[in-house]
C-alpha cells in the first residue's frame, strides 16, 4: 500500500493530538488532547437549530457565508468597503487559512522558516506544498527570539527578507 503513496505523504506522521486520542482511548484515560464536551447543548441553541431547520433554512451555506451581512459588518465595524466574493477569504479555522496561504505562495522547493517550536500542522502543510520548512529554534525558558539565529537560517542571501 505504501509503494502507491508519494514520497511526502509517506513521511507524514500521525499528529500529537491523534496520537494522544488514540492513547486516552486504548487505556481508559480522560482525552485531554481533544474537547469534547459532556454537557448537553444549551437550550436556546437546540431551539435555534429547530427553529431554522422548521423555516427549511437547512442547506449548507457557501464558505463566504451570507455576503450581504459580512459587507455590511465591515462597513459598519472597521469601516471597510468590500466586495465579499473577491476581497475577502474565508477558512474553517486556522489550520485551513494556513494551507490555503501556503498552497498560494509556495513553489517547489521553497525555504519556509518556522519558529520552533511551531504547531503540529505547519511542518507538513509546507511539506505537502513542496516546499521545506526549516526551524528557527526559539530560546527558553521564554521562547525569546534570536536574530542571529534567524539570519543564520537562510541558505542564501538572496533568500533574505528585503532582499
Amino acid at each position: 500500500m505504501y509503494a502507491k503513496l508519494s514520497r511526502v505523504a509517506r513521511m507524514l506522521k500521525s499528529s500529537p493530538i491523534q496520537e494522544l486520542s488514540q492513547l486516552a482511548q486504548r487505556i481508559g484515560a480522560i482525552n485531554l488532547a481533544e474537547g469534547f464536551p459532556d454537557f448537553p447543548a444549551p437550550p436556546d441553541f437546540k431551539a435555534a437549530a429547530v427553529s431554522a431547520i422548521n423555516s427549511d433554512f437547512n442547506q449548507y451555506r457557501h464558505v463566504q457565508g451570507i455576503c450581504e451581512l459580512l459587507e455590511e459588518k465591515m462597513k459598519r465595524d472597521h469601516g471597510l468597503h468590500i466586495n465579499p466574493l473577491t476581497d475577502v477569504v474565508i477558512s474553517c479555522g486556522q489550520t485551513e487559512a494556513f494551507a490555503a496561504s501556503i498552497f498560494a505562495v509556495i513553489d517547489h522547493g521553497d525555504e519556509v522558516l518556522l519558529f520552533d517550536p511551531a504547531y503540529e500542522t505547519y511542518g507538513p502543510c509546507i511539506s505537502l506544498a513542496g516546499g521545506i520548512p526549516v526551524y528557527v529554534p526559539l530560546d527558553p525558558p521564554y521562547w525569546t527570539f534570536d536574530v542571529e539565529k534567524f539570519k543564520k537560517s537562510f541558505t542564501s542571501p538572496d533568500k533574505s527578507c528585503g532582499s
